[in-house]
């Protein structure tokens, strides 16, 4: 016996049940490395759980059961890989597979480190001695 019915992503989603959420961040624009940024995801249903998705991850980030239909995901001490495009959905709390869709997608952009042509960390030599590399 399964805890829960079996269903099959997408068969159980009918059009106009589970509108998408929709989704914000604060502050917006660019966040310094180190810097705060809170991610708002708000639907219009009570007792659900909300789920946070970053592009490319595969599988959602982390997740909220939230007493109202608004959650807030602080991202503290922003790092270059906080950044990307972010999504949420919602869902049952029982973790059934009806997921709404998804949220219209925001960016979140992390300034001053990263895999870019600029150096990660100031050096006080434009370039390094070979045979030091860390």
């Amino acid at each position: 016996p399964f805890p829960h019915p079996v269903s099959l992503p997408g068969c159980d989603t009918q059009e106009g049940s589970h509108p998408k959420p929709s989704i914000s961040v604060s502050p917006g624009g660019v966040i310094p490395v180190g810097g705060n940024v809170i991610i708002q995801c708000r639907h219009q249903h009570l007792g659900m759980r909300i789920l946070l998705y970053k592009a490319g991850a595969g599988n959602y980030l982390t997740y909220t059961d939230p007493a109202g239909s608004e959650a807030e995901f602080p991202i503290t001490s922003a790092r270059w890989e906080h950044g990307g495009s972010h999504t949420c959905r919602y869902s049952d709390r029982t973790g059934g597979a009806a997921h709404s869709e998804p949220s219209d997608p925001v960016q979140i952009i992390v300034a001053g480190e990263g895999p870019s042509p600029a150096p990660r960390l100031p050096a006080p030599h434009p370039a390094r001695p070979p045979g030091n590399s860390p």
